[in-house]
């Protein structure tokens, strides 16, 4: 005859909590300084991009193929438009990534109209992040 298992309880401890607290505010810190530093390389490299390319915009910078940058580069050198300063480390913009990242949302209203637009936003399940907020003791 087979015996009913014991049912144990599992214990959250104090120091659990507050190890966890300590980390969730580490990883909030880290990600708020990985913001900061995001925002100040785009800015840093969207003025060089603007001096040596032209660009205006972040998105203008975006559109050019790796051929292009080195052509307008080479081009605007030429030109007189830019120089680096004697003793200036040489430099290139380097593709990381390259796709095709359409705005679903727009080409959906414009071959589908709004309202299915609306409707497949309203039925898509929304999906949550969490993290453990704890009192201060």
């Amino acid at each position: 005859m087979p015996t009913a298992a014991a049912k144990s309880t599992l214990l959250v401890t104090t120091d659990e909590i507050e190890e966890l607290a300590r980390w969730e505010k580490k990883y909030s810190f880290a990600n708020k300084k990985l913001g900061e530093a995001k925002r100040e390389l785009d800015f840093r490299r969207q003025a060089l991009a603007e001096k040596v390319l032209g660009v205006n915009s972040t998105d203008d910078l975006k559109k050019l193929s790796p051929d292009q940058i080195v052509k307008i580069s080479a081009k605007r050198f030429a030109a007189g438009d830019w120089k680096p300063e004697r003793g200036c480390p040489e430099f290139e913009f380097k593709q990381t990534s390259a796709g095709r990242y359409p705005a679903w949302s727009q080409l959906y209203v414009a071959e589908l109209g709004e309202t299915a637009a609306a409707r497949v936003r309203t039925e898509t399940p929304l999906t949550h992040s969490y993290m453990v907020e704890v009192s201060p003791a």
